[in-house]
């Protein structure tokens, strides 16, 4: 399985959302988008040509100017890595993502969103967080390091705070 970003949407809407995505990627310019419905309902995965962080920002833009065109979509999130749902993988590429993208050295969380899996959160944050050499904050980090564990496969991002759109939270912002 290979991807480079994860949407959700409400539960049996996987299709309607699909439709969506492809709709605004291709307003987005990008002809070429890979929308695939996945085993746990409400979360699609999918690839891009172009950086899904890119297109968080046109989402945004998107939801200010015509928020009616964003019915399905609640969650986008830009995947940069994928490997295997073992916690050493897992560590390993989160640390690797982490030299390259972190820039400053401004406070992280680790985040870990679990799916058909039998990993513990608390395994993989033990194995990262002792080899961090970032000050941690929970609640206003300046950098995400997310893992999307979805069965055998984890998609890994190291993002700003900023990278993660959701709907809901961009509306009642916007009001």
């Amino acid at each position: 399985m290979i991807f480079n970003f994860l949407a959700t949407t409400y539960r049996y809407k996987e299709e309607d959302l699909m439709d969506e995505l492809e709709g605004l990627f291709y307003d987005f310019g990008e002809t070429k988008v890979e929308v695939n419905e996945t085993n746990i309902s409400g979360l699609i995965v999918g690839k891009s040509l172009t950086d899904s962080e890119l297109f968080v920002t046109y989402l945004r833009k998107k939801l200010k100017d015509s928020p009616w065109e964003i019915r399905n979509l609640l969650r986008f999130v830009p995947i940069q890595r994928v490997v295997l749902s073992e916690v050493e993988e897992i560590g390993n590429c989160l640390l690797d993502l982490a030299k390259e993208k972190i820039t400053n050295k401004g406070p992280v969380k680790i985040l870990v969103e679990k799916r058909h899996t039998k990993l513990s959160k608390k395994d993989i944050i033990d194995s990262i967080g002792p080899r961090l050499n970032y000050p941690v904050n929970l609640t206003n980090p300046t950098w995400i390091l997310l893992v999307e564990i979805i069965g055998k496969y984890s998609g890994i991002s190291v993002i700003s705070s900023d990278m993660m759109f959701s709907s809901m939270t961009e509306k009642r912002v916007s009001e």
